[in-house]
């Protein structure tokens, strides 16, 4: 009984240790969730705008061919 009661003495500190790195580690994947989340958002908004931009080229350049092609 005495021999369990030491066992125990000395995982108890080992134990919160673990605890305490397990929650350091949580903190830290959940900051590192919030950065990839707006990485993410970021790239997904800049990626659309150039689509955006893109089209209405095309969209321009359709409309100025028709133009030509009706005027005359």
């Amino acid at each position: 009984m005495r021999k369990m009661k030491q066992e125990m003495d000395m995982q108890v500190p080992l134990m919160d240790e673990i605890d305490t790195k397990v929650d350091r580690a949580t903190v830290d994947l959940n900051n590192t969730n919030v950065r990839l989340k707006e990485t993410v958002t970021e790239l997904r908004s800049n990626r659309n705008f150039c689509i955006d931009i893109i089209l209405l080229c095309i969209i321009l350049g359709i409309a100025a061919y028709l133009y030509n092609v009706l005027k005359k």
